[in-house]
């Protein structure tokens, strides 16, 4: 059988990579723009209802995922390309086989290398692809044809924007290149360019859209998740909203009748020494104030519908009132308060509450007993240390709500509380940030 090889015949280096027997090879050339030619007739088909293209591009990309057999499928996959690719080259005898088959082999198996470095995969069998459509269309193997759609359809999915686009741009540009060159280089038929370059926009458009469906359904998701946490949250806050009302109520009403309930006492019973009298009015002004906080705190909650009325929350100038206010009642104090230049009104409203809170404790547990307080204004901080001395502190303490509250406000502002103990000293240490985080 007389012989034309590409190569010689044309006088072409690559030609002659690519040259077989004359009858052989338009029998392969035939073969091969078969298939993509009917490929590109599925691609028209597919476009005209993504449905089911969406679906195997799925397929493709779950391959690449962590399920074993997923990944023995997808492995078996790229093998049959190769071998079908290898076959094909060997049965159609290149003018320089070792040439010929390696690019077969790289226009197929670097398929194998997707699920562990899908970028130099797709890349690999993309560019070897575009040498077979620049300057050997009628070699091309159909097995390479379908692993650069598929390559082209995976890019989307698998890789980041400008990698995608990248593969894109070669493969059209390798189509564009193709139609160009000379007839006596790169014999084609006419439609191919046509045909290819639909191909490759097709099935790189059908990966496009499967990734935004993808996007989109991921995003649909967090946005129904945050829906129902923020309902969650809702149903949470208006728990708390109706057990704050409930503590105002009843709260408020008993703080009430205990203001009134001193006020009138002296009044009311004969005899009363100057000294309990004095103690009568330091109840019913401790009471009203208490009652003015909670109706600040809590009866906001009464009307949510109504605008909010908050009182003037204490701040580090109202310390020496409420330091004077627990002497009054016999707590000896010792204090060093050094603020420094004034705080934000959380960070001031927060060290007046651990202070409170902290005395507040001392004198429920250890009445009488002398207190320490000290506040340090450092650079970025305040620190805010009260110990009480006592022997019953040899007693375990069990945190109370009080001191989960304070731990709670000084967390909100990204400090932090230590308690500590020994057989004779409480001490409540909080470091609040001088900002609030």
């Amino acid at each position: 059988m007389p012989h034309s090889r590409l190569g010689v015949a044309r006088g072409t280096w690559v030609g002659g990579i690519l040259g077989r027997e004359c009858d052989a090879w338009r029998v392969g050339a035939e073969d091969a723009w078969s298939v993509v030619v009917g490929v590109s007739r599925v691609s028209v088909a597919a476009a005209r209802g993504l449905g089911r293209l969406d679906a195997a591009l799925e397929w493709v990309a779950s391959a690449v995922g962590s399920a074993r057999w997923r990944l023995a499928v997808w492995l078996v996959l790229v093998a049959v390309l190769t071998v079908g690719a290898v076959l094909f080259g060997r049965a159609h005898e290149y003018a320089l086989p070792w040439a010929g088959l390696s690019l077969d082999v790289l226009a197929t198996a670097p398929l194998l290398l997707v699920p562990w470095w899908p970028v130099l995969g797709l890349s690999v069998v993309t560019v070897a692809n575009a040498v077979f459509v620049v300057w050997g269309r009628q070699a091309w193997p159909p097995y390479a044809v379908l692993s650069w759609l598929i390559a082209l359809a995976a890019a989307p999915l698998l890789l980041r924007r400008v990698f995608a686009v990248s593969l894109l741009v070669v493969a059209e540009v390798a189509v564009i290149v193709g139609a160009v060159m000379p007839e006596s280089i790169n014999p084609r038929p006419w439609d191919a360019p046509i045909t290819e370059a639909l191909a490759v926009l097709l099935v790189w458009g059908a990966g496009e859209t499967v990734r935004w469906r993808r996007e989109t359904g991921m995003q649909r998701a967090q946005a129904a998740d945050e829906l129902r946490r923020a309902r969650e949250r809702t149903a949470v806050a208006l728990g708390r909203a109706e057990v704050a009302r409930e503590l105002h109520d009843v709260v408020a009403h008993h703080v009430s009748l205990i203001a009134v309930r001193a006020a009138m006492t002296p009044y009311q019973v004969a005899d009363v020494s100057p000294g309990a009298v004095q103690a009568f009015e330091e109840i019913a002004s401790r009471a009203r104030v208490a009652l003015d906080e909670l109706r600040a705190v809590l009866g906001v909650l009464r009307d949510q519908d109504a605008a909010a009325q908050h009182a003037p929350q204490p701040g580090l100038a109202d310390l020496p009132d409420l330091l004077d206010g627990m002497r009054a009642n016999g707590m000896p104090i010792t204090a060093k308060l050094d603020g420094g230049s004034p705080l934000p009104e959380p960070v001031e409203l927060c060290c007046y509450r651990v202070v409170q809170e902290a005395l507040t404790n001392a004198a429920r547990h250890a009445p009488g007993e002398p207190v320490e307080v000290m506040l340090h204004r450092r650079d970025h901080d305040v620190v805010v240390l009260i110990a009480n001395h006592a022997n019953a502190c040899a007693t375990p303490v069990t945190p109370g709500f009080g001191l989960i509250g304070m731990r709670e406000r000084v967390t909100a502002l990204g400090g932090g509380v230590r308690i500590t103990t020994d057989e004779t000293t409480f001490r409540v240490t909080a470091t609040i940030p001088a900002r609030p985080a």
